[in-house]
């Protein structure tokens, strides 16, 4: 078994190769020499209270030496208090491509002071990672250094923040498939934020396994749930919300996709959005076949817009788009954030989902509520 390496207050990185499961490489690395890449006017090596650290406002100061699958990743970090986010990039596979946890030092304490999220494209997925999927509550005091300890053990994650014993969120499933990857820190200061920094970090320490845990057991969906739908390429929604681009039709190079375990079925994972679009969109088809002539109920989570055609009639429009303000809202995804209610014919009944999105993940949730004899397909 490898023993972990931490040397303070030099600053020493214990670096582990895990290339394949069952057998990794250790290094150790002296913080200053490390191979860093480094994005951003605001990151820097610099002494800091008494130690090395990585010190940034807004960037990334990425470390190429670890490529780490399972194992415990420790560091401290110092935060200002005020509106900022400050992250750990893990198990990386592209610039676009990663897992994601970060804090919001000023909601230390509240439910969201706690976020991890899966990122596809550059994109981050955190409003639709929400709850025991993705946020916990947990005590971020500023001006003082904050031990931070996550475990990674096949698909699970579990994170402990401060000194207490007892972990602060344990994700039983992360979004992406467990893979060999860089870590990075980042952080970032809203541009109407008056924080000085958004972190320093300091005593960073990586410890690998070599076995994984073994996938948890999916719990059935539940009843009703729309698993599978037929979806379009990437396309820039129209304005009317409705109209899809010529190319599009006929559905040729549509693609039948299956929802996540969440029932959520994430459009970034298999869609690549059109390059330099402020936002983006996809048409989900599926066909209800109903034994009688009814109104069916069916409840819809989307992010962050969700237009409804039912046998090329439109009947739902809605934008619930994170807003920081005016009014303010978080635009995360829930299985019953909007119940329509379908006119249904007898036989087959052609849906069509229009779902856009701009910002913090993109998916769709259908489940059917109390309808008699219909079914998908």
């Amino acid at each position: 078994m490898l023993s972990r390496v931490r040397l303070v207050p030099s600053l020493i990185v214990s670096a582990v190769a895990m290339f394949l499961s069952v057998s990794a490489e250790a290094q150790s690395i002296e913080l200053k020499n490390a191979k860093w890449t480094m994005n951003g006017d605001d990151t820097a090596l610099v002494e800091f209270d008494g130690r090395d650290a990585v010190y940034i406002k807004t960037g990334v100061a990425r470390l190429e030496e670890i490529a780490l699958e399972n194992g415990t990743i420790e560091f401290d970090m110092y935060l200002s208090g005020e509106r900022s986010f400050v992250y750990l990039l893990f198990r990386g596979q592209t610039d676009s491509d990663y897992e994601d946890f970060y804090v919001r030092p000023h909601k230390s304490d509240l439910p969201d002071a706690l976020q991890y999220a899966p990122v596809f494209q550059r994109r981050s997925a955190w409003q639709l990672y929400h709850g025991p999927a993705g946020t916990a509550a947990a005590p971020l005091p500023p001006r003082q250094w904050i031990p931070v300890r996550i475990e990674l053990s096949g698909p699970k994650a579990t994170f402990w923040i401060g000194e207490s014993d007892n972990p602060v969120m344990v994700i039983p499933r992360l979004g992406r498939e467990p893979a060999s990857g860089w870590l990075a820190f980042r952080g970032f200061v809203p541009a109407n934020s008056s924080a000085p920094f958004a972190a320093y970090f300091s005593n960073l320490t990586v410890q690998p396994a070599n076995a994984s845990a073994p996938a948890q057991e999916t719990e059935p969906f539940p009843e009703g749930q729309l698993t599978q739908w037929r979806v379009s390429p990437a396309f820039v929604p129209a304005e009317d919300t409705l109209s899809l681009p010529d190319a599009l039709t006929p559905p040729d190079d549509w693609q039948r996709l299956r929802a996540e375990p969440s029932g959520v079925i994430e459009f970034l994972r298999w869609r690549p959005i059109p390059a330099d679009a402020p936002s983006w969109a996809v048409a989900a088809d599926l066909t209800l076949v109903a034994e009688s002539a009814q109104r069916c109920a069916v409840d819809f989570g989307f992010s962050d817009t969700l237009s409804l055609i039912v046998n090329g009639q439109p009947l739902v429009y809605q934008d619930h788009s994170f807003r920081f303000d005016g009014p303010r809202r978080q635009g995360v995804l829930y299985a019953d954030q909007l119940r329509a209610y379908l006119p249904l014919k007898a036989g087959d009944n052609h849906v069509r989902a229009i779902v856009a999105d701009r910002f913090g993940g993109w998916g769709l949730s259908a489940r059917l509520v109390g309808c008699r004899g219909v079914s998908a397909r």
